[in-house]
């Protein structure tokens, strides 16, 4: 039997990403798809497949670059090859999909609802347990937080905040907690009302966890 696109698509995905390890494997991929499915649904943006393509070949140029910061450039492009060469899809649908993936990493540019249902997918994935996890994985290099300020110099940053702390070439922080500080202002920057909603306990549940973090510190250090 012939192969859906959706089939073809991930298989393509699964082998050119495997040997891409970390935060960003296809373990990560599998998740943000099912996330755009779900906001996809709510929001009521019929076109499934497009959406299940296109969350599937967000992070493929991660596969070919070192420089994350140009892998969504570069994914846009390899995308665009792939699905051409293959003739998966037709030339509206592929420029609807390479714009998407081309701006997904971006906070400020980008326009569309399927770019919004990227987007807002992959932040989700920073969120909650998940975004815990990847916190961890990430900055495995640094400490994991300040003993005389273990939530961070940043705590309660908003989006727009950072969007100025970077402007001034400054870093999101010195340790672990400084980058789930980060990821907590993700929310700031979502587009749909669906994520939105979905991201409200998994934010709180950060925040949860930095403040019982410090919580658990400090008692211990009254105690010794």
């Amino acid at each position: 039997m012939q192969k859906t696109v959706v089939q073809q698509v991930e298989d393509y995905v699964k082998q050119v990403m495997k040997e891409v390890a970390g935060h960003h494997d296809f373990k990560h991929v599998d998740r943000v798809r099912d996330r755009a499915l779900q906001i996809a649904k709510s929001e009521g943006f019929g076109d499934l497949e497009l959406v299940e393509v296109t969350a599937l070949l967000h992070d493929i140029g991660l596969a070919y670059v070192k420089e994350r910061k140009t892998h969504s450039q570069v994914g846009s492009e390899i995308a665009d090859k792939f699905l051409r060469e293959n003739n998966l899809l037709t030339e509206e649908k592929i420029g609807k999909i390479t714009d998407a993936i081309k701006y997904h990493s971006s906070i400020r540019d980008g326009s569309g609802k399927l770019f919004e249902i990227l987007r807002d997918a992959d932040v989700l994935d920073a969120l909650g347990a998940v975004g815990i996890m990847r916190a961890f994985t990430s900055k495995s290099y640094k400490p994991e937080y300040n003993p005389e300020n273990i939530k961070g110099e940043n705590w309660g940053l908003s989006g727009r905040s950072y969007d100025k702390l970077f402007k001034k070439g400054l870093e999101a922080g010195n340790n672990i907690i400084d980058q789930i500080n980060l990821q907590i202002s993700y929310y700031d920057n979502l587009a749909t009302e669906t994520a939105r909603q979905l991201a409200k306990p998994l934010v709180e549940f950060m925040k949860n966890y930095v403040t019982q973090l410090e919580h658990e510190i400090k008692l211990a250090q009254k105690t010794t």
